[in-house]
């Protein structure tokens, strides 16, 4: 029986804003420092930054702009981004599903240093990562799979953070290295 995420979202997203709200720095940097290189394991993050945001970037330096709140470079290019995009222009360019995933979810990394609510964006994107894989993949199965198990990872790590803890930032790379990301 394959595992029916719309369940139990809503209690989930519960559960994470109500644990994640009193993140102290330290622990919104790490969180937004884990999550960083779960983006760059996404098909094409560099070739969506770079052609959307109009900027160079890699994961060490963006990494390490965080850990050092040199970002405003990035948050310019967000800025200017939303700015620029008119859906009625007629070179409007509409993202996949895929390129808002990967600007948001490094949106949502870059941010989590100024204010928790977006450490809890971080740990649902990954969820709708999953679930979008689940959903237009050919294995539907080996995704479902995934994303049962990571709504009990993210159940247990969150405890652990509101507890005081910050998080190993290797923990998302480390934990989905080896899944494919292939385009869909």
């Amino acid at each position: 029986m394959m595992f029916d995420i719309v369940s139990v979202i809503s209690k989930h997203t519960a559960f994470l804003e109500d644990k994640l709200k009193q993140l102290n720095l330290n622990q919104r940097k790490s969180i937004g420092k884990a999550f960083i290189p779960f983006y760059f394991l996404l098909p094409e993050t560099v070739e969506c930054i770079e052609h959307h945001l109009k900027i160079k970037i890699s994961k060490s330096k963006l990494i390490e702009d965080l850990e050092n709140n040199t970002l405003q470079y990035f948050k310019d290019a967000l800025k200017n981004y939303d700015a620029e995009t008119d859906e009625y222009a007629e070179n409007f360019e509409e993202l996949d599903p895929m390129e808002v995933n990967i600007i948001s979810g490094l949106e949502n990394s870059v941010r989590a240093y100024d204010k928790s609510e977006y450490a809890v964006y971080n740990f649902l994107l990954v969820i709708d990562i999953l679930d979008y894989y689940e959903n237009f993949s050919d294995n539907p199965e080996y995704w479902n799979n995934l994303l049962k198990e990571e709504i009990d990872f993210q159940q247990k790590i969150v405890e652990q953070i509101s507890n005081g803890s910050v998080i190993d930032e290797s923990i998302y790379f480390e934990r989905y290295k080896e899944v494919q990301f292939d385009e869909i």
